[in-house]
């Protein structure tokens, strides 16, 4: 699909590509353009990016002449890869991009108008992959990833408000004094599906997925699965209501908003 990428995270890219995921396909990826450029390379300075450590970090692009943002990433280990469809990009993205593990992987197809502002995105691990999706925006995220072969991927269309935390896991082990055991989950993969709608300040704590047209109240601490069209709120989050989505117009639903949460099947 991406050139550069392992077989391996090809199969974890493809394994993304589903109808409550995107509508992004493995063909569409393939037909792309693709520039293929280096940390050191001219031509990032003019698109808005800058590249440190690993020498052998690939950044691929669509067109190597329309500006992404401002976008700082450093790979601390080898063989990583940050791919970014910026054929439609107005220089909205602003972010910063740690890949402290090998192999690691980034990959936001469809740039185009909308904010987004990823303050860090911390890959710890090896052969890990954040997906950022079609159209979804963010004020203000945070994602951190932790174990090897781990991804966090953000559906299409999700509108993130600011001051929002993504981990994957707990940060730290808890052990069970009496017997020694771990008793709090390993990192998880994490999966926003289309049109989720997180509220501000708001935590996915170990949280392996949140449902389509979901929507996360402010201030939340979310782990574990939230359903598809409901919404949540509370530390821990817990249903507020069922059968309800969002819209980006004040004014309501669009049909589309709607037309893409019916086409969908029920969890």
């Amino acid at each position: 699909m991406i050139p550069g990428l392992s077989p391996a995270s090809e199969a974890q890219l493809q394994a993304m590509l589903t109808p409550r995921i995107t509508a992004l396909t493995p063909l569409a990826l393939t037909d792309l353009p693709f520039t293929l450029l280096g940390p050191a390379a001219p031509d990032l300075a003019r698109l808005g990016v800058r590249a440190t450590g690993s020498p052998d970090l690939t950044i691929v692009v669509t067109d190597p002449t329309r500006p992404i943002g401002h976008v700082e990433i450093n790979a601390a280990g080898p063989g990583s890869l940050v791919f970014l469809d910026n054929r439609a990009s107005t220089g909205q993205l602003r972010g910063n991009v740690r890949m402290l593990g090998a192999n690691c992987v980034a990959v936001f197809p469809n740039l185009g108008d909308g904010y987004i502002a990823l303050h860090d995105v911390f890959m710890r691990s090896n052969r890990q992959m954040l997906f950022w999706g079609s159209g979804s925006t963010a004020v203000g995220c945070s994602i951190e990833i932790e174990g090897d072969d781990r991804f966090v991927a953000i559906g299409d269309d999700a509108l993130i408000s600011s001051g929002i935390w993504i981990r994957n896991h707990d940060m730290h082990a808890i052990h069970d004094m009496r017997t020694g055991a771990r008793i709090n989950r390993p990192p998880v993969d994490t999966v926003l599906e289309r049109h989720v709608w997180v509220g501000q300040n708001a935590m996915l704590l170990n949280c392996q997925r949140v449902g389509a047209g979901a929507i996360i109240g402010a201030q939340a601490l979310v782990k574990n699965v939230v359903g598809q069209c409901v919404a949540v709120g509370g530390v821990p989050a817990h249903v507020i209501r069922y059968q309800v989505s969002w819209g980006r117009d004040a004014a309501g639903m669009t049909d589309a908003e709607r037309a893409t949460l019916d086409r969908l099947p029920v969890a």
